[in-house]
């Protein structure tokens, strides 16, 4: 864990979930940047916040997009997401990223650990973390729409998005889900599947699912082919589905796609 942790840590075991400005600014796109405690976890967050350019100006109440992977990730999705508001393809958005406080490749044991589905853990705790510390820091804080919330994960990303659209679909109405990485735990994502037919049922969800062409086959390609095939197989009245594969894209070339083509998507005009 990181060394300003050791110090928050203490804070954090007298007072729960505790909030903090950071000392440093941010220009892109009106960002505010804040350290969340996490309870649920037993960490700390970096939590990027953009709000739209007229927020300061008016009562608007908007809808937020949840970007995983934030510390790479939210730059891209912001700019992609402000770059279609200005054609009008897609509504002004609130857009929080959720990130760890580093770009290198040290994050990477902390979204393993938060992303991927274990016993007594994982993903279930921040799936927790988002709806019971996340979600309600950033609905009082700012003007959101009850309700309209949309994630976006990409990879073992990805594969959150998908856990949590089996487990607790209410999360979020909307899922921008990009080449998940399905094999983990002997692709144990497809037995959340096969339990999640009741708690899905009737709810109103949009789902964009993609995949690059130039992807590993067997990691990627035919095990995600194969779970939008058993979801699309459900029938459910009120889930609309739509699935891409982006020709010529591979692993690493997809995230930028899958933020346009999904923000289009799940936003239809």
């Amino acid at each position: 864990m990181r060394t300003k942790f050791n110090f928050i840590l203490m804070l954090f075991f007298i007072s729960g979930l505790l909030i903090y400005l950071s000392a440093q600014d941010y220009n892109l796109y009106n960002t505010q940047k804040k350290i969340l405690i996490s309870k649920e976890v037993g960490d700390v967050f970096d939590i990027y916040i953009s709000v739209p350019d007229d927020y300061m100006d008016s009562d608007i109440s908007y809808p937020v997009l949840y970007v995983l992977d934030g510390d790479v990730a939210y730059g891209m999705a912001t700019s992609i997401a402000r770059y279609l508001q200005i054609g009008g393809n897609i509504p002004e958005l609130i857009v929080v990223g959720i990130g760890y406080g580093t770009v290198d490749k040290s994050g990477g044991n902390e979204r393993r650990r938060d992303y991927r589905p274990v016993e007594n853990g994982g993903a279930e705790n921040f799936l927790s973390f988002l709806n019971n510390e996340l979600f309600p820091y950033i609905d009082s804080t700012y003007r959101t729409i009850p309700g309209e919330r949309t994630i976006e994960g990409y990879s073992i990303g990805g594969l959150f998005a998908l856990y949590a659209l089996f487990t607790k679909p209410e999360s979020f109405n909307r899922y921008i889900v990009g080449s998940p990485y399905l094999h983990w735990d002997n692709s144990s994502i497809f037995n959340y599947e096969e339990s999640s037919t009741e708690k899905i049922g009737d709810k109103e969800l949009n789902i964009f699912i993609s995949v690059g062409s130039e992807e590993s086959e067997g990691k990627y390609y035919n095990p995600i082919d194969s779970l939008v095939t058993k979801i699309q197989e459900r029938n459910y009245p009120n889930v609309v589905w739509d699935t891409k594969v982006f020709e010529g894209s591979t692993h690493l070339t997809g995230p930028p796609e899958v933020i346009t083509y999904g923000l289009l998507y799940v936003f239809p005009e």
